[in-house]
C-alpha cells in the first residue's frame, strides 16, 4: 500500500473532550483493567501520549482518552499530553497502525525473568491472571524433593492462536467450563 506521504508527529496538549474517538476502533478495556488504568494515571501520572491526527481524532489512546474522561477526578476537561501527526492517515494506515501497535510491533513476556525476579502476589496485582503463570515456578521453595519430580508426566499440548486478548480469554474459559487444564501464554 502506497501512503500518503511521510508523517511527521509533534508534542502538544488537548482536553480529551477535544479528542475525537474512531467508531471503528476493534480495541476494548475490561473493567478490572480500567481500574488499574486509572490506578497507573494516579501513581506516575501520563506516561504515553495519545497519538492524534490534525483534526483531534485518535490514533492511539482510546482507552486512556474514554477512562480518564469518565472519572470525578480527571473529566472530560482533564489536559493529557499527545503526539500530533503532520497529516491524517488514511483509512488503512489507521488499522495498520493499530494492528502494528498492539498486535504486530511489541514483545512479550519473559516468564523465566518475571518467575526469578518479580513477586506473584505483585504480578497478580499489577494485571496478569493466574492461568497465564501456571508451570512457572514463583515459589520461595528451592529445594524441591525428588517425590515432587516423580509427579511430572508427559504432556500433550495443542496451540491455539487468537487473533486478541479476547478472543484467547473466550477460548481459555470455555475450555475450562469443559473440564480441560488450561493456561493463557502471550507471545
Amino acid at each position: 500500500m502506497t501512503s500518503s506521504g511521510s508523517i511527521a508527529w509533534t508534542n502538544d496538549r488537548r482536553k480529551l473532550r477535544e479528542l475525537v474517538v474512531w467508531e471503528r476502533n476493534p480495541r476494548q478495556i475490561r473493567k478490572e483493567q480500567a481500574g488499574r488504568l486509572a490506578d497507573s494515571l494516579d501513581e506516575f501520572g501520563q506516561v504515553q501520549a495519545i497519538a492524534i491526527g490534525p483534526d483531534n481524532e485518535i490514533y492511539d489512546g482510546h482507552q486512556r482518552k474514554n477512562v480518564w474522561a469518565a472519572l470525578d477526578r480527571y473529566g472530560p476537561d482533564y489536559e493529557v499530553d499527545v503526539r500530533v501527526a503532520s497529516r491524517p492517515l488514511t483509512e488503512k494506515e489507521r488499522e495498520k497502525l493499530v494492528v502494528y501497535l498492539h498486535r504486530g510491533a511489541h514483545g512479550g513476556w519473559d516468564f523465566d525473568i518475571l518467575a526469578n525476579e518479580f513477586e506473584v502476589d505483585d504480578l497478580l496485582e499489577w494485571g496478569f491472571d493466574e492461568a497465564e503463570l501456571v508451570g512457572y515456578d514463583f515459589g520461595d521453595d528451592e529445594s524441591a524433593d525428588d517425590s515432587e519430580m516423580q509427579n511430572i508426566s508427559e504432556q500433550w499440548l495443542i496451540l491455539v492462536e487468537c487473533d486478541d486478548e479476547s478472543q484467547q480469554l473466550l477460548i481459555l474459559e470455555m475450555l475450562i467450563e469443559k473440564g480441560y487444564k488450561c493456561r493463557a501464554l502471550v507471545s
